[in-house]
Formats: C-alpha cells, sequence, structure tokens
C-alpha cells in the first residue's frame, strides 16, 4: 500500500509542470484565445521556408475570424498563437477573396529555380475545400496583391504578439 502511495505522489508530482503551464497559458491578452471558437475553416495561408531568410509559417482562419497562427522560421513569434479578427476585418477579407474570381485561378504558378519559397493558399466554402493555389512566381495581379494583403495583415497581429512578449523593465 505504502509503494502505491508513493508512486501515486510521483506521479501527480509530475504532472506539476503541465498543470503550471496550463495555469499560466490562460493569462492572455482578450486577443488570444486558448482555443478557437469555430472550426469551420474559411482559409489556410501557408508560406513556406526558402534556404535563406524567408518568412515561414501557416494561418488558418475561420469563418468566425479566428486565426490559428503556427510560426516556424524567421517570423517574430516561432509558436501556436490564436488571434481574432474584428467583424469589419472578416467582413474585408470575404469581400476580397470573393473578388479573386477563385475558379478562374489556376492551381499552380510555378517557377524552374529549385530555392523559391511557395505561397500556399487554400479557399474553403461551406467548410469544404474548393481551391488551392500554390504560387511561387507569377501570377494574376489581384492574387499576388491578395496575398501580400493578408500576410501583411497577419504579420502585424504576428509582430503586435511579439511586443507583447518582451521583457517588462
Amino acid at each position: 500500500m505504502k509503494n502505491m502511495l508513493a508512486l501515486l505522489s510521483l506521479f501527480l508530482l509530475s504532472l506539476l509542470p503541465f498543470l503550471s503551464l496550463a495555469v499560466l497559458g490562460s493569462c492572455r491578452s482578450p486577443q488570444i484565445s486558448a482555443q478557437p471558437q469555430s472550426n469551420t475553416p474559411f482559409l489556410l495561408f501557408q508560406k513556406t521556408p526558402c534556404l535563406g531568410v524567408c518568412p515561414s509559417y501557416e494561418a488558418a482562419i475561420a469563418t468566425n475570424g479566428t486565426i490559428r497562427y503556427v510560426g516556424w522560421e524567421h517570423v517574430p513569434v516561432k509558436d501556436t498563437v490564436y488571434f481574432r479578427l474584428q467583424e469589419a476585418e472578416m467582413k474585408a477579407l470575404r469581400q476580397e477573396v470573393e473578388q479573386l474570381n477563385i475558379p478562374a485561378l489556376s492551381s499552380t504558378y510555378l517557377t524552374d529555380w529549385s530555392d523559391m519559397p511557395s505561397t500556399i493558399t487554400t479557399f474553403y466554402q461551406d467548410g469544404k475545400e474548393v481551391k488551392r493555389v500554390k504560387q511561387e512566381e507569377g501570377g494574376p495581379q489581384a492574387l499576388l496583391t491578395f496575398q501580400e494583403n493578408l500576410h501583411q495583415r497577419i504579420m502585424k497581429l504576428v509582430e503586435a504578439e511579439a511586443q507583447k512578449r518582451l521583457p517588462r523593465e
């Protein structure tokens, strides 16, 4: 019986670091939530790595404006973070997507270079994938502008998160 109690005590003690992380993780700003409130996909935006300093990350945007960001390399935050677009921002994003004429987009805009990063944009309708576009070089200007604007929008959120994580003096 003593051995079982000792084993149980050791097991419970081994859980303490995980429990403290859960408690500390809940002390975040209102912009970030621990879990998304909707998992109905709207858009998946990915920037792939290159041999240089290309930012690489993915941002999964749900229909309610929740963004699950996962930073990999050469980005201000290398972590999984949840953000939330305001209703007006989400409405603007929906309008930008509608103006793209998604069915007319090619599935790939590739290059002959081997070290080019890709921007992969996956579009969803009613939670189902309708088009995946892999762009390395070229493509319609509307797509390139959309990708750059979305990248800047995401990086603005990530940079704000990085600033919050800096040590306070």
